[in-house]
C-alpha cells in the first residue's frame, strides 16, 4: 500500500511531459498556420493584377510562331508544358531548353504522369539554353521570377516577351514559381503538372482567339 502514492506521482508526472508536448506541438501547428498565411504574401497580393496584366500583354502582342518554355534542368517541368502547348497548339514551333544539363531523359514519374495525360515524353532529352536554342523565340515561358531575369540578362529578347508561367495560372498557389517536383514525390510532380495545365489553358485560350 505504501507504493501507490509513488505510482500516481509517476503518472502525474507522465500525464503532465504529455501535457506539455501536446502543448509544444499545438504551438508549432499555429506557427506553421501562421507562416504559411504570410508566406509569399506579396505575390499573393499581386497575383490578381499580374495575371490580368500577363493576358493583356499576350493579347496584344502579335502571335508568336516559336515558343520557349524554360525551367531549371529541362527534364520536368518543361518538357511537360511543351508537349502540353504542342499537343493544342499543332500550328506553333514549341521547344524547351534549361539552364543546366544537357541530354537528360524526363525521369519516370514524370513519364508515368504525362502518358496518363495522353503525352508521350519517352524520347525526350533536356537541352542546355544556347543562342541556337533561343534563336527565333518569340514568346519565352519561364517558371520563376529569378530565371526571368537570368534569361534576360543572357539572351537579346525584349522583356516583355518573357513570361513568367505562374502569372497565367487563373488562382494562385502557395507561390508565384511553379514548384519544381525534381526528386520529389508524386503528389508533388501532380501538383506541379496541374498548375502547368492551367497556365497552358490560359495561354492557349488567347493564342486561339488570335487565329
Amino acid at each position: 500500500m505504501a507504493r501507490r502514492p509513488a505510482v500516481g506521482i509517476h503518472r502525474g508526472c507522465r500525464s503532465l511531459v504529455t501535457g506539455i508536448s501536446r502543448a509544444r506541438l499545438g504551438a508549432r501547428q499555429l506557427l506553421r498556420r501562421a507562416y504559411d498565411a504570410t508566406r509569399n504574401l506579396p505575390d499573393r497580393v499581386l497575383h490578381g493584377r499580374r495575371h490580368l496584366n500577363v493576358k493583356g500583354l499576350v493579347s496584344r502582342g502579335p502571335r508568336p510562331r516559336k515558343i520557349l518554355v524554360v525551367c531549371h534542368g529541362n527534364i520536368c517541368r518543361s518538357p511537360y508544358l511543351q508537349a502540353v502547348l504542342q499537343r493544342a497548339l499543332p500550328d506553333l514551333a514549341v521547344t524547351s531548353a534549361g539552364f543546366f544539363g544537357s541530354d537528360r531523359p524526363v525521369p519516370e514519374i514524370a513519364l508515368t504522369l504525362s502518358a496518363k495525360r495522353g503525352l508521350d515524353l519517352s524520347g525526350f532529352r533536356s537541352r542546355p539554353l544556347t543562342q541556337s536554342t533561343v534563336g527565333g523565340a518569340d514568346l519565352v515561358i519561364v517558371m520563376d521570377s529569378y530565371q526571368a531575369r537570368q534569361f534576360g540578362s543572357r539572351f537579346p529578347i525584349n522583356r516583355g516577351r518573357i513570361v513568367i508561367a505562374g502569372d497565367l495560372d487563373p488562382r494562385f498557389d502557395a507561390s508565384r514559381s511553379i514548384t519544381d517536383p525534381w526528386n520529389r514525390s508524386r503528389d508533388v510532380f501532380e501538383a506541379s503538372f496541374d498548375r502547368l495545365d492551367r497556365c497552358a489553358a490560359t495561354l492557349v485560350s488567347i493564342l486561339q482567339r488570335q487565329k
